[in-house]
């Protein structure tokens, strides 16, 4: 009688495990990748800031502030992540997660950074090489399309991988986190931050990230921290802990906001997210951490 061995019949099952997960990770990521998705995204962005007649290089990067900032507190929270990760002239950086390039524009411009950028929205990729040529970076940054849990970048390449609001929609962080460590020299600081799940009541949907749960994975700040330490880094440090954690106040009348880019609907989102982190159901978190 002839058969399969055991050992035989366990890598046909872990191949094809394999197989189902890497399935599963590709449509998670087309659905994440939809979610960033609107169309004239560029056009939108260029009609709230009236700069429908601006020439390229002729726009201050501060006018972008109010809407290329997709992520709670806007241009304050990157200023406190490049703070806390000791960003200095020169580094290079790992804009892991992108958006439309407004953390990797700051980046250049205030530090001299050398920046690659790396969103899986392709539109928003687009965007973000749009808004470099209209403050004048156009070739200071490099974009691409791309999977931050599996990262086109040779091992110990970038002083920093930096990380805002990404892994909300990442399941696999044990995967991302890998990879971060990976391709940071000794030394380099990852700095993300997350917005965790907090006293286990269910959020109101959608929030800015997320339309429903189903691409959703704002997981404890415990658990987070603790997949970083799995992972190999060390001096694991969440410069938000004790501090307030009430949303940014509302955006002035008539001032532009992240809606261009992210929907009209952006009101709402951010009203049930600043709920949720007001009664403890949401904790943001900003996290730096070393690799060895």
């Amino acid at each position: 009688m002839t058969g399969l061995s055991p050992n035989c019949l366990l890598w046909k099952y872990n191949t094809a495990s394999a197989n189902v997960f890497a399935m599963d990770t590709a449509n998670l990521e087309k659905k994440v990748a939809s979610h960033y998705t609107r169309g004239d995204v560029t056009e939108r962005i260029i009609t709230a800031l009236g700069l429908q007649d601006a020439a390229y290089g002729s726009v201050p990067i501060e006018s972008l502030y109010p809407v290329d900032q997709l992520h709670h507190g806007g241009v304050k929270l990157t200023e406190g992540m490049a703070k806390v990760a000791e960003i200095k002239p020169g580094m290079m950086v790992l804009d892991a997660g992108s958006g439309i390039g407004g953390s990797a524009r700051y980046l250049v411009d205030k530090f001299g950074c050398k920046v690659e950028a790396m969103d899986l929205s392709e539109e928003f990729v687009r965007t973000a090489e749009d808004l470099d040529k209209l403050v004048g970076l156009s070739g200071g940054i490099a974009h691409r399309t791309g999977s931050v849990i599996e990262l086109p970048y040779d091992g110990s390449t970038f002083d920093a991988v930096w990380s805002q609001n990404v892994t909300m929609n990442v399941s696999d962080k044990r995967a991302m986190f890998a990879e971060a460590i990976r391709v940071l020299r000794p030394g380099g600081v990852f700095v993300l931050t997350h917005i965790g799940e907090g006293n286990g009541d269910a959020i109101d949907f959608p929030v800015p990230w997320a339309m429903t749960e189903d691409t959703s994975f704002a997981i404890p700040p415990a658990e987070l921290l603790q997949v970083l330490a799995d992972v190999g880094f060390q001096n694991i440090t969440d410069h938000a802990k004790g501090a307030p954690s009430a949303p940014p106040p509302p955006m002035a009348d008539g001032q532009p906001d992240d809606s261009p880019a992210m929907g009209d609907d952006m009101p709402q989102r951010r009203a049930n997210t600043g709920r949720a982190v007001a009664d403890g159901r949401l904790i943001p978190m900003m996290v730096t951490a070393l690799r060895p």
